[in-house]
C-alpha cells in the first residue's frame, strides 16, 4: 500500500509541474476567462490531492495497528480516497492535450535520431568505395560465405549510390531534418514540465538518445546494410525538402566545388597497396605453424594455432627448432595452398588444414604423407603474387635506370678480335648469358652484342673470331630514364638489353659513323629486361643455368674427383643432372658428327 501512496504522489507531482507548464503557457488573459478558471479549479484539485496523500501514510499505520474488522460481503468495493485521487491523477495525464504534447516529443527524439544516425552512417560511405563494392567480381572471392556477403553489399551499394552522390544535397537534407526536430522538442516539452525542466530533458534526450546511440549504431559493422534500409525514406525526404536543401546545396557546390574526385591519385594508389602489403606482410611474419604430426589423410597439426585461411599459400620451410624434413615437400621454393580442416569433434580446427598443390584446391590435388614422408618443418605464410606484383610496378614507375644498372667492369664482355677456339666455346657456354656484349680495344668502346644462340653454327676448327659475326644494336639509354620507359624501348626495339650512359645521341652516333665512343661520354653499364621484370615480380628468376650454379655452389662440385661430391652432407655418387652438365661443357659447341 504504501508503495502506491508513492506512486500517487509522483503522479501528482507530475500532474502539477504539467498544470505549471499550461499556465506558464497560457496567454495573460482575463480573470473569467474559462481557461484560466479551468487551471485555477486544477491547481485546487491537485492542492487538494497533494495534502490527502501526505495524510495517507498516517492512515495507512493506524489501520496497520487497528484490529481486523468483519467486513459485510458486497458485491463491489467501494473505492478508497487513495484510489479516487490516482484516477484523478491519471485522467488528468491522460488529457488529450498532454498526450500530444508526450506523443510529438518522442516523435522529435527518433527523427532527431534518425536524423543524426543517417547522416553519420550516409555521408561517411565514399562513392568510390561503393564504387569498388559493386565491380567487385564474384569469382575473386574464394569462400562461400564471402561470396553471400559481397551479394548483399552489392546489393545495399547500388541503393546507397544514387543517394551519395549528390553530397552536399543529401547532407543540407538530413540537417535540415535535424535541426527541425531538435528545435521543436522543446516547445512540446514546455507544456509538459517547466521551463527548466524542459531544457535538461531536452539537451539530454538529444545527446543520448539523438546522437550518441544512433551513431553508434548507424557507424557499427553493419552500416552500410543499415543504410541502405533507410534509402527509400531518405530518398522521400530529399524529394519534400527540395525547395529549401537544393539551393544551398547548389550554393555549396559553387563556393566549395565537388566534395569528392572521382579517382585515386598515383600517390594515393601507390600508399593503398603498400599499406596493404605491410599488413600481409606483417600476418605473414607471424603465420609460421611448426608441424606437429599428419595422418594418412593428409590432415597436419601444428604445435600452435595458425592464422591459415581458405586464401592462404605457404612455403614448407625451417623453423629455430627444427629442420624442414620432407620426401614429398619441397622446402623453401614451391608454393602450395591452404584448406583449413572443417569442424571435427576430435581434431582442433586452429590447429589442423590440408595442403593442395594447385590453387583450385580440387580433392585429386591433395597431397597425403604416408610414414616418413613428412618428419619435421615449418609452413610460412607466402605472400600473394598479384599484390606482390602491384607494389612492383608502383615501385617501378619511381626506379631509374641508373639504380638497376650493372656496371662494366662486372659484365661477362668479349673482345671483337676474340677467336672462337674450342675453349673459347666453352667459356661462353659456361658463362650462360644468351646475349654477350662486345667491345673494341677497350670496354668503354662498346660495338654491340652477339647471340649466343648463333654461335651453333660456328665450328672451333674454322677458328672464326667475334669480327666475323653480325653484331646487335644495344638499346640505348640516358641513367635518369625510368624504368618503364625502359621496358617500353625494350618492346619498341625488340631488344633485350640496354646500354645505359649519360649522353645516349653520343654514343648512337659513335656506332653509326664508326668512330670509337669519346672518352668523356659515362658508360655507366648494362640493364637487361631480366633485370626489369625481377624488379616487377619482386622475385629473382632462376633460369636452368641459375639453378645449376647454384646446386654447384651447394655440392662444391669438383669435376676431377672422379664424379663425387665433396660436400659431407651428401654421399656417394653426385645427382646425374650435374654429371651431364659437367660433361657437356667438355664437348664442343657442335661436334663433327653434327656438322
Amino acid at each position: 500500500m504504501e508503495c502506491r501512496v508513492w506512486y500517487a504522489a509522483v503522479l501528482t507531482a507530475i500532474c502539477s509541474w504539467i498544470v505549471d507548464a499550461q499556465v506558464a503557457a497560457q496567454p495573460q488573459e482575463e480573470p473569467t476567462s474559462p481557461c484560466v478558471s479551468e487551471n485555477v479549479r486544477l491547481r485546487a484539485r491537485i492542492a487538494e490531492l497533494e495534502a490527502q496523500l501526505a495524510a495517507a501514510p498516517q492512515r495507512l499505520r493506524q489501520v496497520a495497528s487497528a484490529p481486523p474488522v468483519q467486513m459485510p460481503s458486497s458485491s463491489s468495493t467501494p473505492e478508497s480516497p487513495l484510489q479516487r485521487a490516482e484516477s484523478e491523477v491519471v485522467g488528468i495525464l491522460l488529457t488529450p492535450r498532454v498526450m500530444t504534447n508526450v506523443v510529438m516529443s518522442f516523435v522529435c527524439v527518433s527523427l532527431a535520431a534518425l536524423a543524426a544516425g543517417l547522416t553519420m552512417g550516409l555521408l561517411s560511405l565514399e562513392e568510390k568505395g561503393m564504387d569498388i563494392i559493386v565491380k567487385t567480381e564474384e569469382k575473386d572471392v574464394s569462400s562461400l560465405e564471402e561470396k553471400i556477403k559481397l551479394k548483399e553489399d552489392q546489393d545495399a551499394a547500388q541503393k546507397v549510390l544514387p543517394l551519395i552522390k549528390d553530397h552536399h544535397r543529401l547532407l543540407v537534407t538530413l540537417l535540415l531534418l535535424n535541426s527541425m526536430a531538435n528545435e521543436a522538442l522543446p516547445l512540446f516539452l514546455d507544456q509538459l514540465v517547466p521551463s527548466f525542466m524542459a531544457v535538461i530533458l531536452s539537451v539530454t534526450l538529444v545527446l543520448m538518445f539523438g546522437e550518441i546511440i544512433p551513431s553508434a549504431i548507424f557507424t557499427g559493422s553493419e552500416q552500410l546494410r543499415i543504410a541502405s534500409r533507410f534509402t527509400p525514406l531518405v530518398s522521400f525526404l530529399v524529394i519534400i525538402l527540395t525547395p529549401i536543401a537544393l539551393p544551398i546545396a547548389r550554393m555549396l557546390d559553387f563556393v566549395l566545388g565537388a566534395d569528392h574526385k572521382g579517382r585515386y591519385n598515383f600517390a594515393e594508389l601507390k600508399a593503398i597497396v603498400k599499406v596493404h602489403a605491410d599488413l600481409l606482410r606483417a600476418d605473414a611474419a607471424l603465420g609460421v605453424a611448426v608441424f606437429k604430426s599428419h595422418d594418412a589423410m593428409g590432415v597436419i597439426t601444428t604445435e600452435e594455432d595458425h592464422n591459415f585461411t581458405a586464401d592462404t599459400c605457404v612455403i614448407f620451410t625451417h623453423s629455430e627448432e627444427q629442420e624442414a624434413e620432407s620426401t614429398k615437400l619441397s622446402a623453401h621454393d614451391f608454393v602450395y595452398f591452404v584448406k583449413p580442416c572443417p569442424t571435427h569433434d576430435s581434431r582442433d580446427t586452429s590447429r589442423s588444414f590440408q595442403l593442395f598443390r594447385e590453387k583450385e584446391r580440387r580433392p585429386d590435388d591433395l597431397i597425403t604423407f604416408e610414414d616418413g614422408e613428412l618428419i619435421s618443418g615449418a609452413f610460412k605464410v607466402q605472400e600473394r603474387d598479384e599484390l606482390k606484383i602491384m607494389s612492383g610496378v608502383m615501385h617501378l614507375t619511381q626506379m631509374t635506370a641508373s639504380e638497376r644498372t650493372k656496371p662494366l667492369s662486372q659484365v661477362k664482355m668479349y673482345e671483337r678480335q676474340t677467336v672462337l677456339s674450342l675453349e673459347k666455346l666453352k667459356e661462353i657456354l659456361e658463362t650462360g648469358y644468351s646475349r654477350l656484349p662486345i667491345y673494341e680495344g677497350h670496354k668503354h668502346n662498346v660495338r654491340g652484342f652477339v647471340l649466343v644462340k648463333k654461335l651453333i653454327v660456328v665450328s672451333p676448327e674454322d677458328n672464326e673470331s667475334l669480327e666475323n659475326m653480325v653484331l646487335e644494336k644495344l638499346v640505348v639509354a640516358h641513367h635518369s630514364i625510368p624504368m618503364l620507359d625502359l621496358l617500353n624501348k625494350f618492346q619498341a626495339y625488340k631488344c633485350h638489353i640496354g646500354l645505359i650512359t649519360n649522353n645516349p645521341d653520343r654514343v648512337q652516333e659513335a656506332w653509326d659513323s664508326g668512330e670509337e665512343i669519346p672518352p668523356d661520354v659515362h658508360m655507366m653499364g648494362i640493364v637487361t629486361l631480366e633485370n626489369v621484370i625481377e624488379t616487377l615480380l619482386q622475385e629473382a628468376i632462376d633460369d636452368e643455368h641459375d639453378a645449376l650454379k647454384r646446386e654447384r655452389s651447394f655440392m662444391h662440385y669438383i669435376p676431377h674427383n672422379g664424379g663425387t661430391c665433396s660436400s659431407p652432407n651428401l654421399l656417394g655418387p653426385c645427382p646425374s643432372a650435374t654429371s651431364q652438365a659437367s660433361n657437356m661443357l667438355t664437348r664442343p659447341l657442335l661436334s663433327e658428327q653434327t656438322m
